[in-house]
């Protein structure tokens, strides 16, 4: 299957419709969330050094990683739209699908899946967990910056030992966000 990235950033950005992100800062107290996966997007296909991560069906994951958690879009849909690979791994970077609560996976069993889920879908994870620090060390988000400044060292950094890149990225962050909250 050819993947077309805009389609794909077409459908994200009607999933998630109306939806908004709080930032944390008075000045722009929240965004279209849509920002977000762009820029978990972004990491991958701009500043991340390997082109591996550039692939259409990588970055077609980072724009469609939260639909099936924030939105009612079914995971078949997203099968049928961009194919099973894309679908999969966007079950994978999911906690809970929204359209199907009884769907919801523990902590333990979704960390579990995504430590042993492939590179490319650790790196969309690492460049998630990338942008959220970004927001974190940008306005105050005390709340979300507390979890992940216990959760990314326990269990994201493990899983992006093999992305050097990614690594460093996501450990910088995190040193100034615990400097910022600490």
């Amino acid at each position: 299957m050819i993947l077309d990235l805009e389609a794909v950033d077409a459908f994200a950005a009607a999933a998630h419709r109306g939806q908004t992100r709080n930032t944390g800062d008075a000045s722009a107290p929240t965004v279209p969330y849509i920002v977000h996966p762009r820029a978990v997007r972004d990491i991958l296909a701009q500043e991340h050094p390997s082109e591996n991560v550039r692939l259409p069906w990588i970055l077609a994951v980072a724009l469609l990683h939260d639909v099936l958690e924030d939105c009612y879009v079914e995971p078949a849909e997203i099968t049928t739209r961009f194919g099973g690979d894309v679908s999969a791994a966007v079950q994978t970077l999911s906690k809970q699908l929204r359209s199907m609560p009884s769907a919801h996976k523990t902590d333990d069993a979704y960390w579990a899946g995504l430590a042993r889920a492939p590179l490319s879908v650790r790196q969309v994870k690492g460049a998630d967990r990338n942008d959220n620090l970004r927001s974190c060390h940008a306005g105050p988000r005390p709340d979300i910056a507390r979890k992940y400044l216990v959760e990314t060292p326990r269990v994201v950094l493990p899983m992006l030992v093999d992305d050097p890149f990614l690594y460093a990225a996501v450990a910088e962050l995190l040193a100034r966000v615990r400097l910022a909250y600490v």
